[in-house]
């Protein structure tokens, strides 16, 4: 028999329907009946692993990690969002430029060196380190409804002990990987003990919901329709 003179990558197997090339790099994840590659050394210009994509079908996404391992990363679609975000002018400078100036020229006035610093001053300082850290960048370039759902992801990620809960959201969120249903199975698994039946197993993998964490998922083939085990009957 002839060897096959393609250049495929040489894949592995993952489960769930995910592929990775032998040096971990690249993996080939489903997502809504297409295919997107998850490149792990390079990352877009929020800090994530960099995900190209979507192809029509796997083959078309192995012949895009052979393209890929030379080329340049990508461009992340929220990149030009980010640029106006920088600068874009903050609404109290905006107030200070149309503000008249309404200086005096008399002489400022005096105090003496014994006297205590002004009050308004003291306060001043006092409301600035009681201030919020600013939001993450990833956050602020999405649209309200979008950060609001962010921001309850990672409150509702904390709450349940997982790691890392905002990097799992921004990676589910702008990613567009489920992580945070990927979390969720992990966890259900678990708690489902060692000694639990591969009938349950199964049945929890076909189809399930965490309430918590506001996630449900499915078992589907490569065309995103649904699967349906006849556990029981057999």
């Amino acid at each position: 028999m002839a060897k096959s003179t393609d250049n495929d990558e040489s894949l592995k197997r993952l489960g769930g329907g995910r592929w990775q090339t032998r040096d971990e790099r690249f993996t080939i994840e489903p997502q809504s009946g297409t295919w997107v590659v998850v490149d792990a050394e390079q990352t877009d210009d929020l800090g994530l692993p960099l995900v190209r994509g979507p192809f029509g079908s796997l083959g078309a996404a192995k012949t895009a990690i052979a393209g890929s391992r030379d080329s340049e990363p990508a461009e992340s679609p929220l990149t030009e969002r980010l640029a106006k975000l920088r600068d874009r002018p903050s609404p109290t400078s905006a107030k200070d430029q149309d503000r008249p100036s309404h200086r005096s020229k008399a002489a400022p006035a005096t105090r003496s060196a014994d006297a205590a610093p002004p009050a308004k001053a003291a306060k001043g300082t006092k409301d600035k380190e009681l201030e919020p850290p600013a939001e993450p960048r990833w956050i602020q370039a999405l649209e309200p409804a979008e950060r609001r759902t962010a921001k309850r992801l990672i409150d509702r990620l904390a709450e349940a002990g997982a790691p890392d809960p905002e990097g799992m959201a921004r990676r589910d969120i702008v990613g567009e990987v489920p992580s945070v249903a990927a979390y969720a199975i992990a966890q259900a698994i678990a708690d489902l003990g060692d000694d639990a039946a591969p009938a349950d197993v199964a049945r929890l993998l076909a189809g399930g919901r965490d309430e918590k964490l506001g996630v449900r998922w499915r078992l589907v083939d490569a065309e995103d329709r649904p699967i349906t085990l006849d556990i029981d009957g057999r």
